[in-house]
């Protein structure tokens, strides 16, 4: 307790940068884990090295566990066992159990609004499979700093798998405490000491609804307008074909009694069976009437998942609400989807077959 309230003091009292003698006196903070277990909070704080290994000039990293009866208390425990200050406005991530996603979620957002020793554009993520301090113990030579390696992961998983949602502490609190618009992030988990994303956890106001897989993720960013490159396969008996959606953009809303999605996507071919000629232009036009029916499909399939669901991810109340002034969060779950985009083939760069004349 004495260490966070010298802090509040120091954060209050600074008018400049700090001197080299201030920094060595501070333990900053990187990330903290939230777990509940025993009717007991436990927290892991993850802080930064300051003794940098001269052969290598690397940061690492070590980590402090408190619990406590609150959330408060359980920070405050873990803070006692730093020889030094905690730092907490640097944190980068924050890391929630199962426990705390399914039955304590609105504590975290109300006691990190309350607190003003943190910063509010961190990274929040589930870890429904892995406890946080095993999560931010998992370093390598490699890795030294475990939120490093996550926060890196959230931000570059983009080509292909596409299946990264990047959310912020401010962002996450906009979306619960606005009418008609629920909130979701990423879920990662340790496989074989790697750090992966296994879908995300969505949410219906602070309540715990389920996990997407990393399909349905793609999905979401497409209609988010948040996608760079995802892929999806077609399969023609025993060939496949990959393109990669790298242009567009989608629009979700309730028109006449129907969720309707509409709009354009343009992508390129990644990876074909050489039996199959893209030379063809019929052969192409095939392509994009194909690839659009599957996106159709699969696009009507995500939204039925939420609606089943009941978790508004895409804000369909909130644009219900703004275009026709009514407040109603369960309409749009009763309601019919009619997909109707039009995907396209770059065709640029390709050759095509040209019929002689006779």
């Amino acid at each position: 307790m004495k260490k966070i309230l010298i802090l509040i003091i120091l954060l209050f009292t600074c008018t400049g940068c700090y001197d080299y003698k201030e920094i060595n006196d501070l333990a900053i903070i990187s990330a903290i884990g939230v777990d509940y277990n025993n009717d007991m909070y436990i927290i892991t704080l993850e802080v930064l090295n300051d003794k940098i290994d001269k052969s290598s000039s690397k940061i690492t990293s070590y980590t402090r566990v408190g619990s406590g009866d609150t959330l408060t208390s359980a920070i405050e425990n873990a803070a006692d066992k730093l020889a030094k200050v905690p730092l907490f406005n640097h944190i980068k991530l924050m890391v929630l159990s199962d426990t705390i996603v399914q039955n304590k979620f609105d504590n975290i957002i109300d006691l990190f609004l309350r607190n003003t020793y943190f910063r509010e554009n961190f990274y929040v993520i589930s870890s429904m499979n892995t406890k946080p301090d095993m999560l931010l113990n998992n370093t390598t030579d490699e890795n030294p700093v475990a939120s490093n390696a996550i926060t890196s992961l959230l931000e570059n998983v983009s080509y292909s798998s596409n299946t990264n949602v990047q959310k912020k502490f401010d962002e996450i609190v906009e979306e619960v405490t606005t009418f008609g618009i629920d909130t979701c992030f990423s879920n990662i988990d340790l496989q074989e000491n790697e750090f992966i994303i296994s879908g995300m956890t969505i949410f219906k106001d602070y309540d715990y609804k389920d996990i997407l897989d990393n399909d349905y993720v793609k999905l979401y960013n497409l209609l988010k307008d948040e996608f760079d490159r995802p892929t999806f396969t077609i399969k023609y008996d025993d060939l496949s074909f990959t393109v990669a959606v790298n242009n567009g953009k989608l629009d979700s809303s309730i028109e006449n009694g129907v969720i309707n999605i509409k709009g354009n996507l343009m992508g390129r071919i990644l990876d074909n069976d050489p039996k199959f000629n893209i030379r063809n232009k019929d052969n192409l036009e095939k392509l994009d009437n194909n690839f659009s029916r599957l996106l159709n499909d699969k696009l009507q399939e995500f939204v039925k998942v939420i609606q089943e669901s009941g978790s508004d991810i895409l804000g369909l109340s909130e644009k219900y609400y703004k275009k026709t002034r009514k407040k109603d969060k369960d309409y749009w779950q009763k309601l019919d989807i009619k997909s109707n985009i039009n995907f396209y083939i770059n065709k640029k760069g390709l050759i095509y077959e040209v019929e002689k004349a006779s």
